[in-house]
């Protein structure tokens, strides 16, 4: 099963985790790091370890906030090493909602681009 990895500083990942069980009911195989107390380094070591242990070949895509940042640059060395390992930036509630309710019609190769169109589609401009 395709899964979800949230990286975030302080408490942003686990409320937008929350904020999706209040609207969408539960979060199966979607997970959270929050990266404060952590180099480049142990950063990169948890997320392969996550990878390792939760047997993730089905694909796991990992949402971070920032192109650029810290979350960003660990999770991209990452993705470099997995074929099955995808980076989206620009974490939004629509993204993760998409990826809750999407993962199990969409193949991992379609829905990354389904969760980065509804990601996008939620940000506008009145």
């Amino acid at each position: 099963m395709v899964r979800c990895l949230l990286i975030s500083h302080g408490k942003i990942a686990p409320a937008f985790v929350e904020a999706s069980r209040r609207i969408a009911g539960e979060c199966e195989n979607v997970f959270t790091l929050n990266c404060d107390a952590l180099g480049p380094t142990r950063l990169q070591e948890r997320i392969a370890h996550l990878i390792e242990s939760s047997h993730l070949e089905d694909g796991l895509f990992i949402l971070v906030s920032l192109r650029g940042g810290s979350c960003w640059h660990a999770a991209a060395k990452i993705a470099r090493e997995h074929e099955r390992v995808k980076v989206i930036s620009g974490l939004n509630l629509s993204l993760l909602l998409s990826f809750i309710t999407k993962h199990k019609k969409y193949r991992f190769e379609e829905l990354g681009e389904v969760m980065l169109a509804d990601g996008i589609r939620g940000i506008s401009h009145l």
